[in-house]
């Protein structure tokens, strides 16, 4: 068997996570490219000490990092970016989430809900599509583990999954071919009945370029500024109640990151949310991986 692992970017991601300043926090970081082969992988930060694999094994709530196929299901069924949905407080109903810092308005743009996370809008949102149709979408685009039906707290990211098959699900977004299957090693060409019945599924070319919007003005304009690059990059931050989980995930080039921070014992995170410290991990594995200079150690506390 021939690895796809790639030693060049394996030592990058490896050098990355050992130079973040993590204080006791734990670091998982995978990346693949477009097609699912992963080039490499960093299931924690000492395999000696603990051999458990946070990318594959670790079942994590994925937080904001979810609303990708939440605003991805409205835009396949009709709405556009620049359609308005309310950002004022929800005031009904057993299920009230709050946004980051206490932020609302009158309403904001699909775009402008996505790249600030706000949070209202995003349950709104849910509840107008359907949990059916994200929970589907989910599936279609490869995301095996449980997702409770008609719970509005899907929308922000509670249901558990792992980072390789959520960083896998972006890579269909990446490429427009899905599902995306994860592998570490060579696959033998697909033969032709398997091209004919198990070919792969896209989205529509207006959909495509909608989601590929929301993800760009994420980084341009929204809570994953730190993660920017001199090109075109896309992605997303997650971040968890009470701060217990921190990611980011997203693709520029051939490559499919996802980064993932937390405590193993599911205790709170000091100071470190999505758009910190793990689009800053991000950022400088992607700079490092193009060949382009880094802009020094990440900060271990996220700007206010």
């Amino acid at each position: 068997l021939t690895t796809t692992l790639d030693s060049r970017l394996q030592n990058i991601a490896r050098q990355v996570t050992a130079a973040a300043p993590l204080g006791e926090a734990q670091v998982a970081l995978v990346a693949m490219r477009r097609n699912g082969e992963v080039v490499a992988m960093i299931g924690g930060k000492d395999y000696a000490k603990s051999p458990f694999n946070r990318v594959t094994q670790a079942k994590r709530q994925p937080g904001s990092t979810f609303k990708l196929f939440v605003y991805l299901a409205a835009l396949r069924a009709g709405w556009d970016p620049d359609d308005r949905i309310a950002n004022t407080e929800i005031a009904e109903g057993s299920y009230r989430p709050q946004n980051a810092r206490g932020s609302y308005s009158e309403s904001l743009t699909l775009e402008q809900a996505f790249s600030r996370s706000s949070n209202v809008a995003a349950v709104r949102m849910f509840n107008e599509v359907g949990s059916g149709e994200v929970i589907a979408l989910a599936r279609d685009l490869g995301i095996t583990s449980p997702i409770a039906r008609g719970d509005p707290s899907v929308a922000l990211g509670t249901a558990g999954m792992s980072l390789m098959e959520l960083t896998a699900a972006y890579a269909g977004i990446a490429g427009n071919s899905y599902p995306v299957r994860p592998t570490a090693f060579v696959r033998e060409p697909r033969g032709l009945w398997d091209r004919v019945f198990n070919a792969p599924r896209s989205f529509s070319g207006s959909t495509h370029r909608d989601i590929e919007r929301l993800l760009r003005s994420a980084i341009n304009d929204g809570t994953g500024r730190a993660a920017q690059l001199p090109g075109l990059n896309f992605g997303k931050t997650g971040t968890t109640q009470n701060n217990r989980d921190a990611l980011f995930v997203g693709y520029a080039g051939d490559l499919v990151v996802g980064v993932w921070i937390g405590n193993d014992d599911n205790t709170p995170l000091d100071g470190v949310s999505g758009g910190g410290l793990p689009a800053r991990i991000w950022k400088s594995f992607m700079l490092r991986a193009q060949g382009i200079a880094d802009q020094g150690p990440a900060r271990r506390r996220d700007p206010a």
